[in-house]
């Protein structure tokens, strides 16, 4: 009778762990299917969005209404060791709009996660005149918490080093430039060639500019019909902001989701010994707007 106890007490111990064991993974697979469709957490590192979003904040992003996406890459989490996947994207509830806070993957490095916002989308002509924007020649309202760390402004003529495209001006005093719509042709020798590249490029393409002809994918082209939509992006810090002025377009396929809320937030500059005083308690809910 003892010996069929201790066999009894054995076989429920074992059904109790596999009874753990599928909790443990079923939870595991919510978490990664709320983490690749619906909200996924993102830390921030610069201050190119203050004061809407301060650095140390942690967000939560609707990955949902831009179209949730399957994972792109597969490999060790925190490093670059992985590889590409093929992926796909839902049918969205709508795309990217003027003053959305949008997170999107870095189009010069797609490890990397941005956010800024949309201050134009496709078909929108965005300038900008003494650090006022004009998009389609109206002013664009800035946002409540938009920040401005220099009273000094770029003079109109000055062509400041690594703006985009060339030619375009500086910060302060930029463009106009067209932001592209999937379905537009662009003209060689009509476009500025930089804003052919950059969109050439972010749709997987090689471009060539030899003895005077366009090339794409090594095959001379009069012009390139526009694949998708794209975004221009602008930081709400808008002195200091490495943005869609300095690396060009977003486009949409790039899109991974629009800022929420703040779920957590510290003082970097705080030290740790003061940990009641690193913590701001106050931007813990705040809503990104």
């Amino acid at each position: 009778m003892e010996a069929k106890k201790k066999k009894k007490s054995g076989l429920d111990k074992k059904t109790k762990l596999k009874q753990e064991i599928k909790s443990w993974i079923v939870i595991i697979l919510i978490a990664v299917g709320l983490k690749a469709t619906i909200i996924e957490a993102y830390q921030v590192p610069t201050g190119s969005m203050e004061n809407t979003i301060l650095i140390g904040d942690f967000l939560l992003g609707d990955k949902f209404i831009y179209g949730a996406c399957t994972p792109r890459w597969i490999g060790i989490p925190w490093t670059r060791i992985g590889f590409n996947i093929p992926w796909f994207r839902i049918p969205p509830f709508r795309k990217p709009k003027q003053y959305d806070v949008v997170i999107f993957k870095f189009p010069k490095d797609p490890h990397l996660n941005y956010v800024k916002r949309c201050i134009a989308g496709p078909g929108q002509t965005v300038e900008i005149r003494d650090k006022v924007i004009y998009v389609d020649g109206k002013k664009f309202k800035n946002a409540p918490n938009t920040r401005f760390i220099s009273s000094f402004v770029y003079p109109r003529g000055w062509e400041e080093p690594g703006i985009f495209p060339r030619g375009a001006g500086n910060k302060d005093n930029y463009g106009p430039v067209y932001v592209p719509a999937e379905g537009d042709t662009l003209w060689f020798r009509k476009i500025n060639p930089d804003i052919i590249k950059n969109v050439v490029e972010l749709a997987h393409h090689s471009f060539d500019i030899r003895n005077g002809k366009m090339y794409i994918d090594g095959v001379q082209k009069d012009y390139y019909v526009v694949e998708q939509d794209h975004y221009f992006m602008i930081g709400d810090n808008r002195d200091d902001s490495y943005d869609s002025r300095y690396w060009g377009f977003v486009p949409f396929e790039l899109v991974t989701g629009r800022a929420l809320l703040v779920y957590f937030s510290w003082n970097k500059s705080v030290p740790f010994y003061q940990l009641l005083r690193k913590f701001r308690w106050k931007r813990i809910g705040k809503l990104i707007k």
